[in-house]
């Protein structure tokens, strides 16, 4: 019989809770440590822990929020029915030891591991708990924190966010001639950039004599981003999904994006300057709370959506422009921020809980 240790791992529904969970479980794993992950049959995470070779099982539950009155009323419901899916599969598999990487599927299965007596760990990637690792953070023996809370109890520990830049090196870009901008809205792009992106360049050009260049990362609103360009006769490198992303941070001179956690620690691992719009319909406004850590500390500059003008952008790419040293000081303080080795610190922590040396 093998005295191989297990976790198992509740991750679902989007990239921010899915990634930084499979660079946790490839760290596990080169530790002779065997990963089971539960999902749904319907997200995204089956095509990435599949290409993984990751066993995964599913269990039936999904967010709620925004789906109306009827929808909670069947919650209690919902959720007794995915904690017995739970229970199953964790019976089935026996793990040692299960971590949350939060969001609507780790609730179920948080409370089907607590209820079998298998020691939790969770993951918040936001500056504040989402709603399942708010609940689980009380029955956890540790939590790990993406981005520092003022919590002070033994049990908390800043780490930061896995994710594919870790321990990186960035290039310095050594073309002082051009300008080159990178918009990217998340992975599904941000409709808003599309909009109002191409009109505040057109606006700029009439501003400097120095050569702007643009990728732009649309996602799938890739027509209405290509269409505005193309009708201000403006020649930009636009695509729906950019492949190569390391090669697309290498090359700009700033970033324009969303406040993602996964996306600014990104921009932490490779200390980029960046304008931040943030999500104003992000669960519990966290997009704008994450953007906030990075301009408190003068390591990125916000603009809040409704505040995201053709003009006002303009204006602040403009100071940019005429003044490198903003862009300068925005990314040392960032690089300041960041933080090292961070899927092997937490893979340390489990193996500690697990009593692996």
């Amino acid at each position: 019989m093998s005295n191989q240790k297990k976790i198992v791992i509740f991750a679902a529904g989007t990239g921010g809770h899915i990634y930084p969970g499979i660079s946790i479980a490839k760290k596990i794993i080169q530790n002779n440590v065997s990963v089971v992950w539960i999902g749904t049959k319907k997200g995204i995470e089956n095509k990435i822990v599949s290409k993984e070779k990751i066993p995964i099982e599913h269990i039936n539950f999904s967010g709620i929020r925004g789906k109306g009155y009827l929808e909670y009323l069947k919650l209690p419901f919902y959720l007794l029915k995915a904690i017995i899916e739970a229970v199953v599969v964790i019976r089935k598999h026996k793990p040692d030891l299960a971590l949350s990487m939060g969001g609507y599927i780790g609730f179920p299965s948080g409370l089907a591991a607590y209820l079998l007596r298998v020691p939790i760990i969770i993951h918040e990637q936001n500056i504040i708990f989402g709603m399942s690792n708010n609940v689980l953070r009380h029955i956890s023996k540790k939590v790990i924190l993406g981005l520092p809370m003022n919590l002070c109890q033994k049990k908390y520990k800043y780490l930061g966010n896995p994710c594919r830049f870790e321990n990186s090196k960035i290039k310095k870009k050594i073309n002082n001639k051009k300008f080159n901008i990178l918009i990217v809205g998340g992975s599904l792009g941000a409709k808003i950039f599309n909009e109002i992106v191409p009109q505040a360049i057109h606006s700029l050009k009439k501003m400097t004599d120095k050569e702007i260049d643009i990728i732009h990362q649309t996602g799938k609103t890739y027509k209405i981003a290509a269409d505005q360009y193309k009708s201000i006769g403006i020649d930009v490198d636009v695509r729906e999904y950019i492949e190569s992303i390391k090669e697309a941070y290498e090359w700009c001179d700033i970033v324009i994006c969303r406040g993602g956690a996964i996306t600014i620690s990104e921009i932490m691992n490779l200390g980029k300057a960046s304008i931040i719009v943030p999500y104003p319909y992000a669960t519990d406004n966290h997009q704008m709370k994450n953007s906030k850590y990075l301009q408190n500390n003068n390591a990125a500059i916000i603009i809040n959506q409704k505040n995201f003008t053709k003009d006002y952008l303009a204006s602040l790419i403009i100071s940019f422009i005429d003044n490198p040293k903003i862009k300068e000081a925005l990314s040392e303080n960032i690089l300041k921020l960041n933080k090292k080795d961070i899927s092997k610190n937490i893979c340390m922590e489990i193996m500690n809980e697990l009593g692996v040396e």
